[in-house]
C-alpha cells in the first residue's frame, strides 16, 4: 500500500454565569452590552478582584471588564482519578491508588484502515465515529491523541483535518473526546484560523487573517473545543455505544470568481446540519517566504493539477488513522506501564467507525442550486459509501515506547491486546481472549497496562524507511500481568488555554467590535465559560474581513445575495433537523442493503453549546463565540483581555498572497 494514501495526521496543538438545562437546550444569561471604555490597564493580568462583586448594576456602561473572565463562581470538579469532570452516573471512582510522575516517551497509534478512494476533484468526505471514553486517566499538558481521523487534501495547497480527539490544552477536561473540525491553509502556518480568531499554535491573530464562519444558528462553535459531547447521556455501551457523523463538503454560493465554500456537517442526536465553515479565499493563501525561496512554485509544478478546495475541490482521499502523543512509567528492568489507547469492552468485537462516504461534486452542484431556487429538496446529502478494504501497518505508526539508553534511541513496539479490523463498512476492534493475562488487561487495566521488552528484535516491514530498517535498536514486547497490586494514576497538570475576549480598542481588533449587542454567557461541560453575541451572517468578524481584504467581490450587492442564501439554509435545517431522528437528516447512515440494520445511537452534544436564537434572530443570525474562559487557576494563559495580536499574525504581517493571483 502506498504510503501517501494514509498520511500520517497531526492535529497540530492549537493551541462564569450558569445556565439552567431544560431537556437539550437551555436558558442563556443575556447581558446587554454598550460602548465599552478604556480597561486595557486592567485586564492584561489579574482582574479577579474588579470582578467578584456585585456588578448587575454596572452593565449598563463600561461593563467589558466585568464580563470577561470571571470564573469566581465556578465549580469545576476534576476528578483526580480520572483527571477530567466525570458523568453524574459515576459513583465508584478509586480513592486508594498512587499518583506517579511519568518518565518516559509514548507515541504512535493503532492500525489504520485503508478504504475505496474518494472521488477526484471531489466535494468531500462525510464519517462516523464511536464516542467512548478513549483514556484511564487524564492527559497533561502537551498530551495528546487522535482516534481514527482522517486528513481530506487538496491538490498541492492546503488540508482539511478533522476527526475525534483528545487534547486537554485546547479541549479542557471533557470526560470525552471532542470533534475538532478546522481547515490548514497553507501547510501549519501560525495564523492560519482555525479557532475563529486563533492560529495555530495558541496565536491571536489580526482582524485580516480572520477567515473561519459560523453557519449554524443552533450550535456554537468553541474555540479549542469544537463539538464537545453531554458526559451524562446514558453510554448505550451494550447497544454499539454513541456515534457522531461529521465531515466536510462545499455549497456553490455563487462566489464571483467560482470558488467553493466548505463547511462541516455533523449528524448528532440533538442537532443535524452544517456548524461552520471558511471563506473560500483561506484556502488560497500563500505564504510569501514559500514564493521568495522558489518552494511554492516546486510545489505549484510538481503538482498536476493544482489547486486548492476552493478552485478544484477535494483530492482522492484513502484511509483513516490514529496517533498519540504521551507519557508513560518506566519502572526500570525494561518493564513498563504504558497508556495503551482504551478501547470499548463490553464485547469481543467492538465497533469503533464506520460508513466512509464520498461526495462527488456534481452532487453539491445540484444540491447548491436546489437551495439557492428554493425550492422543496432532501436535506440528505447524496454520497457514495466506501468499502473498507485493508488495514495500514507500519513500524512508524506503530505504538512504541522511546527512550535514550546510552545516548541512543531504543524502540520497543507495543501491541496492544486487541487487534483492529472491519468488515464491509464498518472497523471495529476484536478483544484477544486467548490467555488470561489478556482477559485482566481487558476487564481490569484498559487504557493503562504493564509491558515486558524482549530481547527480540521487530521486524521492519519491507519499503520502510531507510531510519527503521537500519535502526539497531527496535524491539518487540509482551504484555504482562500488573507488577503489584498498587493502584497508580499519572499526575496530571491541568492547565487549559483560555481564548480571551480581545479589546476592540486595539485597531487589529476593530472587526470584533459589539457595541450596542448583547452578550451571552454559557457555562461548558469543561468548566469554561464562552461568551457569545448574536451577528447577522454577513456580519459576523469573518464577514467583516472579507469586505475589508476583497472589497471588489464581498460588495453589498454580493453580500446580501450570500444572506439570502443563509437564510435558507437556514429555514432548511429549521424544518429538518430535530431531536434524535428516526432517519438520517444530512448524513446518511444506511448504506445500500442495510435498511436500519445500523441505526446508530447518536450521540448529544454538550448541552452548553446549544443555544436558542432571540426573537426575530432565528434566520439569517449567527451565535458567534468572542470568549472562552476557564477558571483562573486552570488557565494556563490568565483571565485578562487580549490586547494585541501575537506575532507574526498581526494585520501588518498580513500579505495579500493569494492563488492564483500569483504570477
Amino acid at each position: 500500500m502506498p504510503f501517501q494514501r494514509l498520511r500520517p495526521y497531526l492535529l497540530c496543538a492549537l493551541a462564569f454565569s450558569l445556565v439552567t438545562v431544560t431537556g437539550c437546550k437551555k436558558d442563556e444569561t443575556a447581558i446587554t452590552e454598550t460602548t465599552p471604555g478604556d480597561n486595557t490597564g486592567d485586564n492584561t493580568g489579574d482582574n479577579t478582584g474588579d470582578n467578584t462583586g456585585d456588578n448587575t448594576g454596572d452593565n449598563t456602561g463600561d461593563n467589558t471588564g466585568d464580563n470577561t473572565g470571571d470564573n469566581s463562581d465556578t465549580d469545576l470538579s476534576i476528578d483526580d482519578y480520572y483527571g477530567t469532570n466525570v458523568p453524574s452516573f459515576i459513583n465508584d471512582t478509586p480513592t486508594d491508588y498512587q499518583l506517579f510522575d511519568t518518565n518516559v516517551l509514548f507515541q504512535g497509534g493503532l492500525d489504520g484502515i485503508n478504504h475505496e478512494y474518494t472521488a477526484e476533484l471531489g466535494a468531500g468526505k462525510f464519517s462516523f465515529n464511536r464516542i467512548y471514553r478513549a483514556s484511564r486517566h487524564g492527559l497533561s499538558l502537551g498530551e495528546q491523541f487522535g482516534i481514527f481521523h482522517w486528513w481530506l487534501r487538496s491538490y498541492g495547497n492546503n488540508s482539511i483535518e478533522g476527526g475525534v480527539w483528545v487534547n486537554p490544552k485546547a479541549a479542557g477536561p471533557h470526560y470525552y473526546p471532542t470533534l475538532h473540525i478546522a481547515g490548514i491553509g497553507d501547510q501549519y502556518h501560525a495564523c492560519n484560523d482555525v479557532q475563529f480568531g486563533s492560529g495555530l499554535y495558541e496565536r491571536f491573530v489580526g482582524d485580516r487573517w480572520l477567515t473561519m464562519v459560523q453557519i449554524s444558528n443552533q450550535v456554537l462553535t468553541v474555540p479549542g473545543v469544537n463539538i464537545a459531547f453531554d458526559k451524562d447521556q446514558e453510554p448505550y455501551e451494550d447497544d454499539n455505544g454513541l456515534w457522531i457523523g461529521w465531515g466536510w463538503s462545499y455549497l456553490n454560493l455563487d462566489h464571483p470568481r467560482d470558488y467553493k465554500f466548505w463547511m462541516s456537517f455533523i449528524e448528532s442526536y440533538n442537532y443535524q446540519g452544517p456548524v461552520n465553515g471558511y471563506l473560500p479565499e483561506h484556502f488560497n493563501w500563500i505564504d510569501p517566504d514559500k514564493i521568495e525561496d522558489g518552494s511554492f512554485q516546486e510545489r505549484r509544478d510538481s503538482q498536476n493539477p493544482f489547486g486548492t478546495f476552493a478552485t478544484l475541490g477535494s483530492n482522492r482521499d484513502g484511509g483513516i488513522a490514529n496517533e498519540q502523543y504521551s507519557q508513560g512509567l518506566d519502572f526500570g528492568n525494561d518493564t513498563y506501564y504504558v497508556p495503551v489507547p482504551r478501547m470499548p469492552n463490553q464485547k469481543d468485537r467492538e465497533y469503533i467507525v464506520s460508513h466512509m462516504q464520498s461526495i462527488e461534486s456534481e452532487a453539491m452542484e445540484n444540491y447548491s442550486n436546489a437551495l439557492k431556487t428554493g425550492g422543496t429538496f432532501n436535506s440528505l446529502i447524496d454520497t457514495e459509501f466506501l468499502s473498507f478494504e485493508g488495514l495500514y501497518q507500519s513500524t512508524h505508526s506503530r505504538l512504541k515506547v522511546n527512550e535514550t539508553i546510552n545516548n541512543e534511541e531504543h524502540l520497543t513496539v507495543i501491541e496492544p491486546p486487541y487487534t483492529v479490523g472491519f468488515d464491509s463498512y464498518r472497523g471495529y476492534v476484536d478483544w484477544d481472549t486467548s490467555s488470561a493475562v489478556a482477559q485482566q488487561a481487558r476487564a481490569d487495566n484498559n487504557g493503562y497496562m504493564h509491558y515486558r521488552k524482549l530481547q527480540d528484535k521487530w521486524t521492519v516491514e519491507q519499503g520502510a524507511g531507510d531510519n527503521y530498517v537500519n535502526h539497531p535498536h527496535i524491539y518487540r514486547s509482551e504484555l504482562i500481568a500488573p507488577v503489584d497490586s498498587t493502584i497508580r494514576v499519572p499526575q496530571v497538570t491541568n492547565q487549559f488555554f483560555s481564548y480571551k475576549e480581545r479589546d476592540t480598542a486595539h485597531p487589529d481588533f476593530t472587526n470584533w467590535d459589539i457595541t450596542g449587542k448583547t452578550r451571552y454567557q454559557t457555562l461548558l461541560q469543561n468548566g469554561s465559560t464562552a461568551t457569545y453575541v448574536w451577528f447577522r451572517f454577513i456580519e459576523q468578524p469573518a464577514m467583516k474581513t472579507a469586505r475589508q481584504n476583497w472589497p471588489a467581490i464581498y460588495t453589498d450587492a454580493y453580500l446580501e445575495t450570500l444572506q439570502s442564501y443563509i437564510e435558507t439554509l437556514h429555514t432548511k435545517i429549521a424544518g429538518s433537523s430535530s431531536l434524535n431522528p428516526s432517519d438520517p437528516v444530512f448524513i446518511n447512515y444506511r448504506a445500500p442493503g442495510e435498511a436500519d440494520a445500523f441505526d446508530p445511537n447518536l450521540v448529544q452534544i454538550d448541552p452548553g453549546q446549544m443555544v436558542s436564537a432571540p426573537e426575530g434572530f432565528q434566520i439569517g443570525y449567527v451565535p458567534v463565540v468572542i470568549s472562552v474562559y476557564h477558571p483562573e487557576e486552570y488557565s494556563m494563559n490568565g483571565i485578562g483581555i487580549q490586547v494585541a495580536p501575537d506575532e507574526p499574525c498581526s494585520n501588518s504581517d498580513w500579505t495579500n498572497t493569494y492563488y492564483p493571483d500569483i504570477p
